[in-house]
């Protein structure tokens, strides 16, 4: 049945002014002016402030999901910190080690003065497997039974691919209690306002998703990601981007996902010039796909009509994916852009490249930015130069990295910092407005005509900073019509 919203005011994002109340109606995934007469379910806002819905471009869900049965270690803690962490939770449990691995999740290598090894953890954990993911999710630290329980080798300190598939072979969890902690996620999700979400999980699948909307476990949109490995399968099935799985689904078809470079904190982001202290491209970081390789992937992407969101964090892998975007004349997102030389800025905008960006990751990356590249923080999370560029930004958290907490992203993106130190490198600072068009996938304003998909609030966020922005939370969201959060 159709939901007749009565008496919402519209607030248009480029002005801020609120709109005069009106009456809304959402049927068939659309919102329309309702007639004289309608049959409806009604829901009286009472005046407030409506807002197109809210997009996190970019979470790993499983991930996300499976995050919640992981214990947290520290995120600024040195090794022996760590390894602390881990006996105080070992401690904690009945039966350690009883048949699962145990999991923690959490730690940040970026300024450690070495890489552990399964030899360090042994030494706290014994026999027990442990196995500990990082924050950024591109290295997992085993003990020695873990490490052989999941099938590795090697010093236990695993990295990119490896750290990749080991975060695979660690999802173990049924796919009933799956889908129930992806539906506590997406619940959680509803009522900051997040009406859609592109899922870049490595092992997601549209059956997946249509199975959890099925049972009730699918409470945004999704637009589900493939990787290289299935590219053939998704060009087969003429999975183009942006289609519907079936009609009036919330579920449909996301890009070609490929990830070119590794991270800041385990040095593997690929950069221009070698790392402070390092010498040589050896000490530049990695790239994991090579060019040829990455245009010919585009370039079938673009001919089954597959958007591509293409990682890249270091500045010489965004040059390299912009290369790869111009020569096949692919269309898509760069995602992170976390460091990127000024003179790749104007590409993005003549290129029509999204910069898919996290600010959330300038809170947590600031400090660790401040020394591995501590000859090139200005040119990090450039979100001001890149809207001056005329690039086009969206608005993501790479859960769980971060939490999918689009107005902590805002809060962010707008003030330079998401807590009580002073901002960093303010001179990258956008507006209100600007940062929510990047979360809404640039809807300005809910009305008649647009999708149904809209956040009502009890605030008027333009009236708000610091931690009260922050903190802004929904009072009713609705996805393609659909009621997924409500406090009326």
């Amino acid at each position: 049945m159709p939901v007749l919203l009565k008496r919402a005011r519209p607030l248009d994002l480029r002005t801020g002014l609120l709109r005069d109340p009106v009456d809304l109606l959402t049927g068939g995934g659309r919102i329309s002016a309702p007639p004289a007469t309608v049959q409806a379910e009604v829901i009286d806002l009472e005046g407030r402030a409506v807002i197109p819905g809210l997009w996190d471009e970019h979470v790993h869900v499983g991930q996300l999901a499976l995050a919640r049965r992981r214990f947290e270690v520290s995120q600024t803690a040195s090794v022996e910190g760590i390894l602390a962490d881990v006996a105080v939770h070992l401690a904690e449990l009945p039966t350690p080690g009883a048949g699962l691995i145990v999991q923690g999740f959490g730690f940040r290598a970026s300024q450690w003065d070495r890489l552990p090894s399964s030899a360090d953890l042994d030494r706290v954990v014994g026999e027990v497997p442990v196995a500990l993911v990082s924050a950024d999710l591109h290295s997992v630290w085993c003990s020695t039974r873990a490490a052989r329980e999941l099938g590795f080798g090697g010093d236990g300190f695993l990295t990119e691919a490896d750290s990749f598939e080991a975060q695979t072979r660690l999802a173990s969890m049924s796919p009933e209690a799956l889908d129930l902690a992806v539906s506590a996620c997406g619940q959680e999700a509803a009522a900051r306002g997040v009406v859609g979400i592109r899922d870049m999980e490595f092992d997601s699948d549209i059956e997946t998703w249509l199975r959890r909307e099925a049972t009730g476990c699918c409470h945004h949109r999704v637009e589900v990601a493939v990787y290289p490995d299935r590219l053939d399968e998704a060009v087969a099935r003429g999975l183009a981007t942006g289609r519907a799985a079936a009609p009036g689904s919330l579920v449909a078809m996301g890009p070609l996902k490929v990830i070119v470079d590794g991270s800041m904190s385990t040095h593997s982001a690929w950069c221009h010039e070698p790392y402070p202290g390092g010498d040589g491209p050896d000490d530049a970081g990695v790239d994991t796909v090579g060019p040829r390789d990455l245009e010919s992937l585009l370039a079938r992407a673009r001919d089954a009509d597959l958007l591509s969101a293409v990682h890249a964090i270091g500045d010489r892998a965004a040059t390299t994916v912009l290369d790869a975007f111009e020569i096949t004349g692919e269309r898509g997102s760069l995602e992170h852009a976390q460091l990127l030389r000024r003179s790749d800025l104007p590409r993005f905008a003549a290129l029509g490249v999204t910069a898919s960006v996290q600010p959330l990751h300038l809170v947590d990356d600031r400090d660790a930015a401040d020394v591995v590249w501590a000859d090139r923080t200005g040119r990090t999370f450039l979100f001001a130069d890149l809207l001056a560029s005329g690039a086009r930004l969206a608005f993501g958290s790479d859960a769980p990295v971060s939490p999918v907490d689009p107005w902590a992203a805002v809060r962010v993106a707008v003030e330079r910092t998401g807590d009580r130190r002073p901002p960093w490198h303010p001179e990258q600072a956008i507006g209100l407005s600007e940062a929510l068009l990047a979360s809404t996938r640039g809807i300005a304003v809910t009305a008649p005509g647009g999708p149904a998909d809209l956040v009502a609030l009890d605030v008027d966020p333009f009236a708000l900073g610091g931690e009260d922005l922050a903190g802004v939370t929904s009072a009713l969201t609705m996805a393609g019509g659909r009621v997924t959060h409500t406090l009326l």
